[in-house]
């Protein structure tokens, strides 16, 4: 069984359907998401429930791990006096059914990795500088960590630091692969398609579509 590992979409619905449609071949397949499906693109309530239709459809071989952005909706969620940015989202939520309580439960819900024999992926990759990676109130956590990486016995791959580059790029002393090419920005959506080898995935860049350049946070 292959896994595809796609990186931060940031609500670029549109860009990420094509992906996903084109290079996920989910009877073969495991699809793992890096985490920040939401905020900064335009689509943020399309893309959570583009997740959530194929996690119905395809039960068990859909995995989102927690980002920093999901953090984020946690966060504002438990506040007094939560931004204008969270109240539109969850207006947006709304209107099509979902109520906050509803996403952060799900948010709740979400790991903060994903492993197999071979791979490890998380939002922000496992840190040489942090003493509990999985302590997200930790300096260096693997939600929000942009420190060098430990070398693991396994290749990470992670996200959330957008690359200079357009395309996903591999550090050798870290064995890890690094794969937000920001779409949001208007770049590249990247995906890497382990199959036999660990070691030489399949590159995969989808172009930012039109159709995700920015409109109202709550669509």
């Amino acid at each position: 069984m292959g896994v595809l590992v796609i990186g931060d979409v940031h609500a670029c619905y549109y860009t990420l359907k094509k992906l996903v449609q084109e290079h996920w071949q989910p009877e073969e397949d495991l699809l793992v998401f890096v985490g920040d499906l939401l905020n900064k693109g335009a689509h943020s309530v399309k893309t959570w429930r583009y997740w959530l239709k194929l996690s119905a459809k395809y039960p068990n071989k859909v995995i989102l791990i927690r980002g920093n952005h999901e953090q984020w909706f946690l966060k504002h969620f438990r506040k007094n006096k939560p931004s204008k940015q969270f109240i539109d989202l969850v207006a947006g939520f709304n209107r099509k059914g979902l109520t906050a309580n509803d996403v952060a439960a799900q948010i709740a819900g979400l790991p903060l990795h994903w492993e197999n024999e071979d791979i490890y992926v998380s939002h922000a990759g496992f840190s040489a500088a942090s003493q509990d990676p999985f302590n997200i109130n930790r300096a260096h956590n693997l939600l929000e960590n942009r420190k060098k990486l430990k070398a693991l016995a396994k290749v990470q791959v992670c996200g959330h630091q957008i690359l200079e580059s357009d395309k996903p790029l591999f550090k050798t002393q870290e064995n890890a692969w690094l794969i937000d090419t920001g779409a949001w920005t208007g770049r590249f959506l990247s995906a890497l398609l382990f199959t036999d080898n660990p070691h030489k995935p399949k590159v995969i860049r989808v172009p930012r579509d039109a159709r995700d350049e920015a409109t109202p946070i709550g669509d």
